[in-house]
């Protein structure tokens, strides 16, 4: 065929990096955008006579990434036959939403388990969870940034008979890790 060959077009996708199974999670829609922010915090000094405070640079801020994606179970997206988007014969897509949550859960091997039910249960009987929520990959065309996922806001749209929700759109911030070894200690003669 031509330059016009029809294909698929390519979804970012969220990726974990430290969990079995892997959870990963293909965009059935783009985002419509992608907040990319970084912010450099400033200490101000003030003295007397000063008309002015002066700011002193005190430390490199973070990069936060934020965007909402829609998930859908009633209507087929642009990629559906090449990626992997979970819902049920009616539509619902709590399997699916479940992939986002445990981002933002300590972490487990029984994500999957989780259910309608949520993640609580899978903790049970265990006297303090102190496992962070998996490290994540956000790929986005190009864009391949190592972060952590530190906000997942859903909201239900349309739900089926059962009241499973079968529409939503996801809200996700991420952060970027660092990356380079913070050891406080680097760089320091012996």
């Amino acid at each position: 065929m031509s330059n016009l060959q029809v294909r698929n077009p390519v979804r970012g996708f969220l990726r974990s990096v430290d969990v079995e199974p892997e959870i990963l999670v293909h965009f059935q829609y783009n985002p419509e955008k992608v907040i990319d922010k970084r912010s450099v915090p400033y200490t101000t000094l003030n003295a007397p006579g000063m008309v002015m405070p002066l700011r002193q640079y005190s430390a490199g801020g973070e990069r936060t990434i934020a965007f909402t994606v829609i998930v859908d179970g009633l209507l087929k997206g642009p990629a559906d036959d090449e990626i992997d988007v979970a819902h049920d014969e009616n539509g619902g897509i709590v399997e699916e939403l479940n992939k986002y949550r445990a981002f933002v859960h300590p972490r487990t091997d029984r994500w999957r388990e989780a259910g309608a039910g949520g993640f609580a249960k899978l903790y049970a009987g265990q006297e303090t969870v102190f496992a962070a929520p998996p490290a994540a990959l956000f790929c986005f065309g190009e864009r391949v940034v190592e972060c952590v996922v530190t906000d997942v806001s859903i909201v239900e749209k349309t739900y089926n008979a059962d009241l499973d929700p079968v529409r939503a759109e996801v809200q996700i911030t991420c952060v970027e890790l660092t990356p380079y070894d913070p050891d406080p200690t680097a760089g320091r003669p012996s």
